[in-house]
């Protein structure tokens, strides 16, 4: 099996980007981007939380990931498990899926999620407010 120079690049873009993502914490660091979202508006958007919530995983720290951002949190076992379908795929030569994610309904579910947790997220109350990304 041979490997493109794309794949190669893309691998070492992503532990790179992993790298970074361990050692540096998104809060103290300014090299990270800030959410446009929220500094325009103050409101939290659906991905505020994100780059401090896989800093807090690749630390261990999943609590503290969980509060940056639970939907993300929630979300990667799927990614993990599309993934692994892409990359059996991609070995074995055959278009293997996860029936669940290609479902036409799927992209309707992750939008009305992804909207739901946008506007609680925003709510000032708990049980609400545990969903802010604590800016």
């Amino acid at each position: 099996m041979t490997f493109s120079r794309g794949l190669y690049f893309a691998i070492a873009l992503f532990v790179t980007i992993g790298l970074i993502y361990y050692y540096y914490d998104p809060a103290k660091y300014g090299l990270f981007p800030k959410c446009p979202f929220y500094v325009i508006t103050g409101l939290n958007c659906p991905g505020c939380g994100s780059q401090r919530a896989i800093h807090s995983l690749l630390n261990g720290n999943f609590k503290e990931a969980a509060g940056y951002n639970i939907l993300l949190i929630i979300s990667l076992p799927f990614l993990f498990i599309h993934f692994f379908y892409k990359i059996k795929s991609f070995i074995q030569k055959k278009d293997l899926r996860w029936k669940v994610i290609y479902h036409p309904l799927t992209p309707k579910v992750i939008f009305l999620v992804v909207v739901i947790f946008w506007i609680a997220r925003n709510i000032p109350v708990p049980p609400f407010s545990y969903l802010s990304a604590g800016h």
